[in-house]
């Protein structure tokens, strides 16, 4: 049977709303409204960029696509009430409904050493009239909360609370055994880093220049057989130490170095790790701050369209829903059209076994070593401006052999 790309794109959804649709519709209580039908139109929103809800129901009403998408006219009344008639607990067991159940590319050299999350927050501004979001007296912003699966490139946890929340908090709240945390260095804490060695968890975090520490062990600086740690990293340093103002006095590893003018202290429970591990797995955190780059300008999630709680959590799952099933068919057609043509990505990063072999970079501009690390990505894992509007200028197309090559090379 034939469908549209926009069909294509939802087809995770499907078994969710066929199972739970109906209850959470008469729970709702909503006789001109229903759970699939927002859902659908929402994500429709992200999908085309409409910067705002009363512009949606102006493109519900006159929009040749939608009509062909069979996504009908809505009053922007209706279209608000969704954000506070639903719960954003559904939308949250949707989201982890197609996490379950969808097929995700893993990255085979992030897998051999285990299971990393990256954690970080961003800030959204709001307006003046949301209360609950106030962090000042005259300021108001809320902070998205953020755990980022780094094996396969998927966000997986994630919560909008007032921009002052703890970071920390939401860290500790996440905590899984056996997962490895990679964050910058405003999550650091000696409480925090005990509660994660309690909780059997890893981390890779950097820390403040000024701790004081206490040195066990000068380790050399290591790397696996037949590679070499790249010259741009100077001063490096690999050591077992302790804190001296921490009275869990738990051990640590501590790798140092400096990269241009700037210094950088890499704190870890990670003992098996090489140190050209270590960096490089930290280099990869940027790996967040370029996703909440994509959320915010990609699929134009810094306007809100709703300002209660309920309803900014609603609006921040349905995005992370949108990102994921955009990568979900950017994935599918790059594979099947590479297995037509034969043809594969510059890395193909489904076989390399060690981190360390993704970058063959031996010279001393750190920039470059961060691009070779990151190119292999651009194919199956990263969602281009360019892939965005050929998906916007197919949407209500037939998903047919044109479509899926023309998305697969984009």
């Amino acid at each position: 049977i034939m469908h549209t790309t926009f069909e294509e794109l939802l087809a995770p959804l499907n078994s969710f709303i066929e199972e739970q649709g109906n209850q959470i519709d008469q729970k709702s209580g909503s006789r001109k409204l229903f759970f699939a039908d927002f859902t659908n139109k929402i994500i429709f929103a992200f999908v085309m960029k409409v910067p705002s809800l009363r512009q949606l129901v102006t493109e519900l009403s006159s929009s040749e696509i939608c009509q062909k998408l069979g996504l009908e006219q809505s009053p922007f009344s209706t279209l608000k009430d969704g954000f506070t008639r639903f719960s954003s607990q559904e939308f949250e067991q949707l989201f982890h409904h197609i996490l379950k159940n969808a097929s995700w590319l893993r990255i085979k050299a992030f897998d051999e050493l285990g299971i990393f999350r990256l954690v970080d927050g961003s800030v959204f501004p709001t307006l003046c009239s949301m209360d609950w979001a106030a962090f000042r007296k005259t300021k108001k912003a809320i902070r998205l909360h953020l755990s980022f699966d780094l094996n396969s490139m998927i966000p997986v946890d994630f919560i909008g609370l007032k921009a002052n929340s703890s970071e920390r908090h939401f860290l500790l709240s996440i905590l899984e055994k056996g997962v490895t945390y990679i964050a910058d260095r405003g999550y650091f804490s000696f409480d925090l880093a005990a509660k994660i060695e309690a909780a059997q968890a890893f981390f890779i975090l950097r820390i403040k220049n000024n701790l004081n520490l206490g040195r066990i062990i000068k380790l050399q600086p290591s790397c696996t057989q037949g590679q070499k740690i790249p010259p741009c990293f100077k001063n490096l340093t690999d050591e077992v130490i302790r804190f001296q103002s921490d009275q869990t006095a738990n051990v640590y590893r501590l790798i140092c170095f400096t990269v241009m003018q700037s210094q950088f202290k890499i704190c870890t429970n990670r003992l098996d790790l090489t140190t050209l591990q270590v960096i490089i797995l930290y280099a990869y955190r940027w790996q967040i701050e370029l996703f909440f780059k994509f959320i915010k300008r990609s699929l134009n999630g810094l306007h809100l369209f709703n300002h209660t709680e309920n309803g900014v959590n609603v609006q921040f799952y349905i995005l992370m829903i949108t990102a994921v099933l955009q990568l979900r068919l950017k994935q599918k057609t790059v594979l099947q059209t590479q297995q037509n043509s034969q043809q594969s990505a510059v890395i193909d990063l489904q076989k390399v076994n060690n981190i360390e072999q993704i970058s063959d970079y031996d010279e001393f501009q750190p920039d470059l070593w961060i691009k070779t690390l990151t190119i292999p990505l651009q194919k199956l894992w990263k969602i281009s401006c360019h892939w965005i509007r050929c998906l916007q200028n197919f949407i209500a197309k037939t998903f047919d052999n044109e479509v899926i090559t023309k998305l697969g090379v984009t």
